[in-house]
């Protein structure tokens, strides 16, 4: 299912509107895969910007106080906007935040609600006839409220440029959807193995990879096999099938061959060593199975658009840099 159009600029821009009392979960399951995503990709592919009601703090459900970093009047446009709220939305529900979503999908090509945000969408008119999601918790008293609205029980719903998210784990999962359709399985891999998600928390785009044995073995032996990279006909037998067959699996759960992936985590691995810091550039390369230090650079650069001296250098700045 396409969440949205292919992008044809270098990135992609999402706002965050957040409202008093938002849950903090939600919005890091929303942020922090797309900061990954730009870790991992090396470039800045998500731009974002936080907004608030009143173009002032707001305060998390566990207190925890936010600024804005635009001012509503300076939103301009954008591909992706994220209404989020949980506690008192009632109160939220107004005439002014009506009008300001209303506004905002003018400038904004698809509009979401998470957890208790998709209520303030409906309250704005901008779910009338659509299929959504809302918190469990609110299924009943929603579909009462706005009998327009097609309430199903699910994790997330789109419903062409809608979107409606039913709380915090949930919208990891439809961020990771998200970032998928834009770069691909391979990348969204990594992501989920970055914050060791586990079965309870898998996006929607890997469910299939998570059935696929063969698949699952393969990766588990690339990912035990760095340092001393196997050749994908090996991988293949440890799979138990043949290579055409699991290049024809790989080609169909992350658009990319067995060869690109396993290169793509041994890199990504090396990027990892490198910003940790305390060892050298050839170390590194060596350890993601690279003997020739120069074959290493030039794999890394072609992935990350980065050499391993810039990761490095980086690394260096931020260990000697004052704490704050």
């Amino acid at each position: 299912m396409q969440i949205w159009s292919k992008s044809d600029t270098k990135s992609r821009v999402i706002g965050f509107l957040l409202f008093d009392r938002f849950s903090n979960l939600a919005l890091a399951n929303l942020l922090e895969p797309l900061r990954a995503a730009n870790m991992l990709l090396g470039r800045k592919a998500y731009e974002w910007r936080i907004f608030t009601p009143n173009d002032g703090v707001v305060h998390t459900s566990s207190g925890l106080p936010v600024m804005p970093t635009a001012r509503l009047a300076d939103a301009g446009q954008g591909d992706l906007l994220f209404a989020v709220a949980s506690y008192d939305y009632l109160s939220h529900a107004t005439l002014p935040n009506a009008k300001t979503l209303r506004v905002l999908a003018t400038r904004y090509q698809i509009m979401a609600g998470v957890d208790s945000g998709g209520w303030l969408l409906a309250a704005a008119g901008l779910l009338d006839g659509h299929r959504a999601a809302i918190h469990y918790d609110l299924i009943d008293a929603y579909s009462e409220r706005f009998p327009m609205i097609k309430v199903e029980r699910a994790r997330w719903v789109q419903d062409g440029d809608r979107l409606t998210c039913s709380g915090g784990m949930a919208a990891y999962e439809l961020t990771c959807d998200l970032i998928k359709e834009d770069h691909g399985a391979a990348l969204l891999l990594e992501i989920t193995q970055l914050f060791m998600s586990d079965s309870m928390a898998t996006p929607q785009a890997l469910t299939q990879v998570r059935g696929d044995r063969r698949v699952e073995t393969c990766l588990r032996e690339m990912e035990a096999n760095i340092e001393v990279p196997l050749t994908i006909p090996q991988l293949a037998r440890r799979s138990g099938c043949r290579l055409r067959d699991l290049e024809q699996r790989f080609e169909r759960h992350f658009g990319a061959s067995p060869r690109q992936v396993y290169r793509r985590l041994r890199l990504n691995a090396a990027r990892r060593m490198l910003a940790t810091g305390g060892l050298s550039v050839a170390e590194v390369g060596l350890r993601a199975g690279y003997g020739d230090a120069s074959a290493f650079s030039r794999a890394f650069r072609a992935e990350f658009g980065l050499t391993p001296r810039d990761i490095a250098r980086d690394a260096v700045v931020r260990a000697e840099a004052p704490p704050r």
